[in-house]
């Protein structure tokens, strides 16, 4: 049996559920016009909801998603999208929020006064989904190194579902977060495939992490854009000192002492210090993944950024993906990131307020 079905996050009551289903990777900055890049796949997944489209996303600027989720709810679907309530008040959305006021689009709000509701998830006829790391945005859509994952199952879809109903209700963050009520944690898509879902805060995301980091035997790529978690870096640290082969890649705005001046830890600090192989990148792009991947065969992705507040205090979702096939994918594109940025972080872009979680 796969080691993630033994992953101690009090679901163990819960068995693998079959199912015959494919999932899908993309990677980005690509052109608008690629058929890989995220943009034109993320369209062709809202098209094809016949009934429902149900998200949770942190934000929407892109005018063409925008439009797309009106063209969708014009056509009969029901449409109905959670947002962060801060950057749906952001001058820098109100175009695309004029277009969504506009139309049949239904939008909710975030209404908790602490940590972000940071989700990027969409679900299609209730059975389908689309996540990573990507927001509905310009710069996420286009510019920044960024992941989406296509996933068809209606089992998966459920949980999400789950989440979504319990955020459309009004229901954020600690306050308003159940304990878990995810009914297939664990799903086996098919025999290559084994996919666990979680959602912070009600389910133990950061200890998943650690899980998945402990189980390291040979390789682990880290890509994120917010990595502060002392737990997780002392995880890290331990792999590398038990002879695993460990590469960490940062955005480079934390590379700044003023971007981290609040930290208590600084893992990027700590594993540099202990020989880890370290780099943060050295573009005014963010490198926005959320992705950590052991033995090139499993691989963490979703919102959820490597710190406490992600784990705590935010609402977010994550996948822990059990596959050679979708392993080999997500260490390719981590080998192509390695090898562009020299570890210099360069010019630093600027910080942008409330864009994503960087509490320790």
């Amino acid at each position: 049996m796969r080691w993630l079905l033994g992953l101690l996050l009090g679901l163990a009551s819960f068995g693998p559920v079959q199912a015959d289903d494919s999932i899908r990777v993309f990677f980005g900055p690509k052109a608008a016009d690629d058929p890989q890049g995220l943009l034109p796949n993320l369209l062709k997944f809202l098209d094809t909801a016949k009934t429902t489209i149900h998200g949770s996303v942190h934000e929407v600027d892109m005018i063409l998603v925008a439009e797309k989720l009106t063209e969708r709810a014009a056509a009969g679907v029901e449409v109905h999208v959670v947002i962060e309530g801060d950057w749906w008040d952001s001058p820098k959305n109100k175009a695309a929020r004029r277009v969504l006021e506009r139309s049949k689009v239904k939008v909710t709000p975030d209404t908790k006064k602490s940590g972000l509701m940071h989700n990027k998830f969409l679900i299609a006829d209730e059975k389908r989904v689309w996540t990573g790391s990507t927001n509905l945005t310009e710069t996420c859509l286009l510019y920044n190194p960024n992941n989406g994952v296509w996933v068809e199952s209606d089992k998966i879809a459920a949980n999400f579902e789950a989440e979504f109903a319990e955020e459309a209700a009004g229901k954020f963050g600690k306050k308003g977060s159940d304990k878990s009520k995810t009914p297939y944690p664990v799903v086996q898509l098919d025999s290559d495939t084994t996919i666990t879902t979680l959602f912070s805060p009600e389910d133990a995301t950061l200890k998943a992490v650690v899980h998945v980091i402990e189980n390291a035997k040979d390789t682990l790529d880290i890509a994120c854009f917010v990595f502060s978690s002392q737990e997780i870096g002392e995880a890290v640290l331990a792999a590398h000192k038990r002879g695993v082969k460990v590469r960490v890649l940062l955005d480079n705005v934390f590379s700044s002492p003023g971007a981290t001046a609040k930290w208590k830890y600084i893992p990027f600090n700590e594993l540099k210090k202990a020989g880890v192989a370290c780099k943060y990148d050295d573009e005014a792009s963010k490198l926005h993944h959320k992705i950590v991947i052991a033995d090139r065969k499993v691989v963490v992705t979703g919102s959820f950024n490597l710190s406490v507040g992600a784990a705590t205090d935010n609402d977010e979702n994550m996948l822990i993906v059990e596959s050679t096939a979708i392993g080999k994918q997500y260490t390719a594109e981590f080998e192509r990131l390695w090898k562009q940025y020299n570890g210099d972080p360069g010019d630093l872009p600027p910080p942008e307020k409330g864009d994503d979680d960087a509490k320790p």
